[in-house]
């Protein structure tokens, strides 16, 4: 064999191996794209009085069926500003602080694409709105003696919206197993259980802890 045959076996080999390695990566997987699907804002509606603030959490649903792509989100409000943002775990907490100026305004939420989106809504007035309801959670909560958990007491006027800055009192029926602060931050003392109750004025809201021996 001559040394021109020999080249071109030699080439012939090189193209085939290259179109082999090129077959190979034919229908492999790209690098996977996650969409946000779903946006969500929480609580969705508050009553506050002017410049007072709120703290909201904003969630994300994506394709993969998890919760992140918080990082993703952008945000314009109506009326008011946003005096501060976090992102903690998948979660953006965000304080929405009201204008000076009594209405209604909007937050609303979205990606740099602007869907999907959440919006939550501010009533905004010069005006001390009657509390109507109190929510406490969570509801139930077990631990054992000497863990500490916090519950957490919203209050709502009569349309549903949340209100802020009310005093909250706190209170357990038996300190000898729950003992709580004026936080809402509760302590297992000994073994049984205990209702938690958080009042505002004639409206209050109960948790049922039960906690265990170490």
């Amino acid at each position: 064999m001559n040394f021109q045959s020999k080249a071109r076996l030699k080439t012939a080999g090189l193209i085939a191996g290259a179109l082999l390695l090129l077959g190979c990566g034919i229908g492999s997987a790209g690098p996977e794209i996650v969409r946000i699907d779903g946006i969500d804002v929480t609580p969705p509606r508050f009553t506050l009085l002017t410049a007072q603030a709120a703290e909201l959490e904003i969630t994300v649903r994506t394709s993969r069926g998890d919760a992140a792509g918080a990082e993703q989100l952008v945000w314009t409000t109506t009326g008011g500003v946003i005096s501060s943002n976090a992102i903690i775990g998948n979660v953006r907490k965000i304080t929405y602080q009201a204008p000076g100026t009594p209405g209604t305004y909007l937050l609303i939420v979205t990606t740099a694409t602007g869907a999907p989106a959440d919006t939550a809504s501010f009533t905004v007035t010069n005006t001390i709105v009657p509390v109507s309801g109190v929510a406490v959670s969570p509801s139930n909560v077990t631990f054992v003696v000497g863990d500490t958990s916090r519950l957490r007491a919203t209050l709502t006027d009569s349309t549903g919206a949340v209100l802020v800055g009310r005093p909250i009192t706190w209170t357990s029926s038996d300190n000898g197993i729950v003992t709580v602060l004026a936080t809402g931050q509760i302590r297992g003392m000994a073994a049984g259980s205990a209702t938690i109750t958080a009042s505002n004025e004639s409206h209050n809201a109960t948790a049922t802890i039960t906690v265990n021996p170490n």
